[in-house]
């Protein structure tokens, strides 16, 4: 008997790297040979390393991947990345003979979307658990299953059964945050530290990875350089650490505590890792509640006892018999009637498939080219006949993938894209819609776009996938959605089907004109060029009331597009304002997210939002915000929400004082803070519309009106429609105003109500949901 184990890379380390590696020596001790078919090139100085370091046998041998089909003598056929599954047919194909097992290593919510399409050139798939078994079954009517966990072949139990008590936590692990979330290992630490004033602790992160720089932003955000450590080695004594949102086994877990360290574990979404290990003494399980998980780990830091290793580990201690599984299988499958294979598609088409699945990463390789083609050595090497003659061949494959991909896309009526400042943030209408398709629409699949990690980050929160903007998969999935839900336009090169549906609902009820409106005829002229072909696209179009309606069919234009339908039913993001104004319970969530501490109800918070200006500035405001704050008794504090277009200010605000806040403005909703604050001031931007709906106190500071009239021009006198009058105010004055009792709150909020926002309410909401996407429906 031989056996064929195909993976990615097994002299990388990793966890179905050290898995492949068990596999392959338990199968050794049997006396069967094992081939390793590796998708990463490879060279026989790596064989010789692996070999040593492994101590493999000469039963192991090592194949590339595109050799896949050519031996004969093969009889199993192991296939360790889901990716890779439709490599089963060519096997098949090729050799009907040998029997197929595609093993599932990663969470079933980020399986490839056409996994179900290969499942029939498999004749088994083996799954960690009885609970992922359930869900496989159920999702892919799927019933060949095996469930075992990964080898424990290289681990042995603990020696020493006395713990050492330490304050160190230690996180081994791949820098990836949409699964191994190690962005809340950093928040939590800054719970634990500045508001328990636990500096004791420290947090070791080893790995590498995509998410370096997110973690070292907030790191930096949360002024941890104290008290975490990136790459410098492991420390002696540790408590292992994971808060992975999703892991079917965990070596790394698992080889800590046969080392006789403790674990700090989140259980996963699935919960799966807690089926894995129980609830053992020397295991503490953490929810993600930051206060509540706070309280945990202080406890669990202070708690050392003596433990039995052989009851705690029992995937160590009574481990089963992997490969006898396999050869079962393989004695049924031998007994069974060999039936016809019939490919799905054509050999060459699977294969492209195959080595195309990492797309997003052709414009990094790419740019790195354009960096390195003129530097000395390397750029000889890189424009080379031979290396363009490589390069040239590749893209044409991919460009031939996409095209394929293209012609083949099938929308999906129950799929929706959502993109809230062109990517730049998860808020405002799109974020709102989002929130009710996923409450509201079973199965729905939404999918957000997103500029960095910072936004992903929220994305994830939510429970929503993230794209980023522009890529591949942001091309691919934007073509497959019925529903395209934007407060702006989506970018000009994924186009719009025929049967697609794009849903605009604009970001704000303009004060200062726009497009076609603007006062600067040659600008105005630009404007419209570019903003009509988009606008053109447009389905549905969102308003808050009659008034709104009229603005906006100036400002864009809106008879250029007679297909347009004009919904007005009010703005979403004020259907949640309105909806939670006075509950306390969402004020107390809002605080802890942005702070990371408990709600102080002293506390006063003002939101400064200026408007962003055309030409680059090095300030938002001619007022010292530190001399402001100052002069302000000791329970204000000032929040700076800066445009998402002049996001690079915030390092001059951050900083300022330990009373002024300036977020991320990727992580910010401006809906959640106008719950938080007490005074909102602002110049011309539209956020004092929708603050108005929470009856309170609103300071227009106007700095340069007479230039920006001349400049953009107004569409309506603020004082005779809303009853609010704007002012430059000095420093003194701007203190005095907050501060001083505002007679007038009513009456300004209650004009803007009723003139400019009649139709937002939270009935009229779920009105809107219903007519944009439950139609036909039951």
């Amino acid at each position: 008997m031989r056996v064929a184990i195909i993976g990615f890379n097994v002299f990388s380390p990793g966890g179905t790297s050290r898995s492949n590696l068990n596999l392959t020596k338990e199968f050794n001790q049997e006396g069967i040979d094992v081939v390793l078919y590796n998708a990463r090139p490879f060279s026989p100085t790596d064989i010789l390393s692996l070999r040593h370091q492994e101590t493999l046998s000469a039963q192991v041998s090592f194949q590339p991947l595109l050799n896949l089909g050519k031996d004969a003598t093969i009889d199993v056929y192991i296939i360790t990345r889901e990716t890779f599954f439709p490599l089963a047919q060519i096997i098949k194909f090729y050799c009907p003979h040998a029997m197929t097992i595609g093993e599932i290593h990663a969470p079933l919510s980020i399986l490839p979307e056409n996994l179900a399409a290969d499942l029939h050139a498999l004749d088994y798939v083996r799954v960690a658990t009885e609970s992922i078994k359930r869900e496989f079954q159920a999702t892919y009517n799927y019933d060949a299953l095996l469930v075992h966990h990964v080898s424990t072949h290289h681990v042995k139990l603990p020696e020493n059964d006395m713990q050492k008590p330490t304050s160190n936590l230690y996180v081994l692990s791949r820098f990836e945050d949409d699964v191994k979330d190690i962005s809340y290992a950093i928040r939590l630490l800054d719970y634990l530290v500045h508001y328990h004033k636990a500096t004791h602790i420290k947090l070791y992160i080893e790995g590498y990875g995509p998410s370096e720089m997110l973690y070292r932003n907030l790191i930096n955000n949360y002024a941890l350089h104290a008290n975490v450590f990136f790459n410098q080695g492991t420390p002696v004594d540790y408590i292992y650490f994971s808060t992975s949102r999703y892991e079917t086994f965990g070596y790394s877990i698992l080889e800590a505590l046969a080392e006789g360290k403790r674990a700090i574990l989140f259980p996963g979404e699935d919960r799966v890792l807690r089926e894995v290990y129980g609830n053992p003494s020397n295991i503490q399980w953490i929810s993600k509640d930051v206060q509540m998980d706070a309280t945990r780990v202080l406890n669990f830091l202070a708690s050392v006892k003596k433990i039995n290793y052989r009851q705690a580990l029992p995937v160590i201690a009574t481990p089963r018999n992997y490969v006898s599984l396999y050869i079962e299988c393989h004695h049924v499958f031998q007994s069974q009637k060999p039936r016809k294979f019939v490919l799905s598609r054509s050999v060459e088409e699977i294969w492209a498939d195959v080595m195309a699945s990492d797309m997003d990463q052709l414009p990094i390789i790419y740019r790195m080219y354009g960096f390195l083609k003129d530097k000395p050595v390397i750029g000889k090497i890189l424009t080379s006949h031979s290396t363009k003659t490589m390069l040239h061949s590749l893209l044409d494959r991919i460009n031939a993938w996409k095209e394929r991909q293209q012609r083949t896309t099938v929308i999906n009526e129950n799929m929706y894209f959502i993109e809230s400042f062109h990517g730049k943030s998860f808020s405002g209408d799109p974020k709102y819609i989002a929130l009710w398709i996923k409450k509201h629409i079973p199965n729905a699949k939404v999918y957000v776009s997103s500029v960095n990690q910072l936004v992903d980050m929220e994305i994830r929160h939510f429970g929503f996938e993230a794209l980023r903007l522009g890529s591949a998969n942001y091309q691919q999935k934007f073509h497959m959605c019925k529903y395209i839900i934007v407060n702006g336009n989506p970018l000009d090169k994924v186009g719009k089907a025929p049967n697609q549906v794009i849903i605009q609902t604009w970001h704000g009820l303009p004060l200062k004109k726009m497009v076609a409106d603007l006062e600067d005829v040659k600008h105005r002229q630009q404007e419209l060029s570019a903003f009509l072909p988009r606008m053109k696209k447009w389905d549905y179009l969102l308003t808050s009331s009659t008034f709104n309606t009229t603005l906006f069919r100036s400002a864009f234009a809106l008879e250029e597009n007679p297909k347009l339908e004009i919904l007005e039913m009010g703005a979403p993001r004020n259907a949640y304002l309105i909806e939670h104004s006075s509950k306390h319970g969402e004020k107390s969530r809002i605080h802890l997210k942005y702070f990371n501490r408990p709600l102080d109800a002293s506390k006063k918070y003002i939101l400064f939002c200026p408007t962003w200006r055309k030409q680059e500035r090095e300030e938002v405001t001619g007022i010292d915000l530190k001399a402001l704050i100052e002069s302000l008794p000791p329970e204000y504090e000032i929040i700076v929400k800066l445009h998402p277009l002049e996001t690079s200010l915030r390092k001059l605000y951050k900083a300022l004082d330990p009373r002024i806040h300036c977020f991320f403005n990727e992580l910010v909703d401006i809906q959640e803070l106008f719950l938080l604050v007490d005074v909102l001031i602002s110049d011309y931007s539209s956020a004092i519309f929708d603050y108005a709906h929470l009856n309170k106190k609103i300071i227009i500071l106007q700095e340069d009106s007479e230039n920006y009239q001349k400049k953009v021009g107004w569409y309506f006198d603020m004082k005779q429609t809303c009853l609010l009058e704007g002012k430059s105010y000095t420093t003194e004055s701007l203190a005095e105003a907050i501060l001083e009792d505002d007679p007038h709150v009513f009456q300004y909020c209650n004009a803007i109500q009723k003139k400019l926002l009649n139709l937002d309410n939270v009935f009229m909401n779920e009105k809107l949901m219903r007519v944009l996407f439950l139609k036909g429906r039951p």
